[in-house]
Order: structure tokens, then sequence, then C-alpha cells
């Protein structure tokens, strides 16, 4: 399968996180660790220093169908974004998500809790339409 090529600007902000974060260009990051996997697999083995100064806040979250673990981090006064995440995702797992929201909706939620910008969040849905 070919590599996905994402247009100028858009991609995950993937090893980049915490340096985002901690210059106040990233207000939020998400993880998911599969059972098994530790800080090092899922990349967020840096934020933990951060957290135990208080200069990063963490949120976890362990689906009780999946054993995955959602860790959300976030920038103190930010932990609005981590608790609306949970909500939605919570939301998403039990279907009620769909009843209210596009995919387009939850696309541009999720990127505003992350961060991005609403032109770079337009860019991704419409580069995702285009993949269907």
């Amino acid at each position: 399968m070919p590599k996905r090529t994402l247009p100028p600007g858009i991609g995950p902000h993937n090893g980049r996180e915490m340096e985002l974060m901690l210059q106040g260009d990233k207000p939020m990051a998400l993880f998911s660790a599969e059972p098994g996997m530790d800080a090092e697999d899922i990349g967020d083995a840096d934020f933990e220093p951060f957290v135990e100064t208080g200069r990063v806040l963490k949120f976890t979250h362990t689906d009780p169908g999946t054993l995955v673990e959602e860790r959300r981090y976030c920038l103190p006064t930010e932990e609005w974004r981590c608790k609306l995440s949970l909500l939605i995702s919570r939301m998403c797992r039990s279907g009620e998500a769909f009843d209210i929201f596009t995919s387009n909706d939850l696309a541009r939620l999720e990127g505003t809790l992350l961060g991005y910008s609403k032109q770079d969040i337009e860019v991704f849905i419409a580069h995702a339409a285009s993949r269907k």
C-alpha cells in the first residue's frame, strides 16, 4: 500500500507534541495505548517529567470494552479541552455522537481541541473527502 501524502501544512504533530505544547503552539495532545504498549511505543514518554512538575496536565481513561487507554495532555487552563475530548469519545463509543454530529463535525471538533487552525482543519476535511 502506498504511503499517504497529506497536503502541505496538514499532518500529525507526531514526535513534536511536547515541543509545540511547551512553546504554547499546541494546547492539547491525545494518544491511545493498546494493552501491552508503553509510553515509548505510543510516543508520550517525554511528557511525564512535565506532568510531574505541573507544566502539563494528564488525563487518562481506559475503555472497559477494548482496554485501550486514552491519554490526554494539556497546558494548565486548557483542561476543558481534555474533558470535552473525553465526552466526545464516550459519545462516539456509545453511538450517540453520530445522531448529533457528522464525521466532518467531529473532525472539526477534534482538530480544534488539538490546536489546529480552522484553515488546516478544512484542508484536512477536503483531503479526506477526496480519498473516499
